[in-house]
């Protein structure tokens, strides 16, 4: 597991600990920063933009984040665009 996930991890200290910001939840995690280029309408290009989250999660070790659901990113994008 990638150190800087597992020392997170660590200095867990609850569900907000997880966010990029106070006011901002990003994808779940901290760590995750893909951003949105083209606010994504059709489930095609929802489902996409889902694929490159998981892409970049898997890749720096986010899934094995006990912490982590996966299902956020869902969440995330249900509630795009809604103001």
């Amino acid at each position: 597991m990638n150190n800087q996930i597992n020392n997170c991890i660590i200095s867990f200290k609850g569900n907000h600990y997880c966010q990029i910001s106070p006011t901002c939840k990003g994808w779940g995690c901290r760590f995750l920063t893909t951003p949105i280029e083209e606010i994504p309408v059709t489930v095609q290009e929802k489902a996409k933009l889902f694929s490159k989250v998981y892409r970049e999660a898997k890749r720096k070790g986010v899934l094995d984040c006990p912490h982590y659901r996966s299902m956020f990113i869902d969440e995330v994008l249900e509630n795009i665009g809604i103001n």
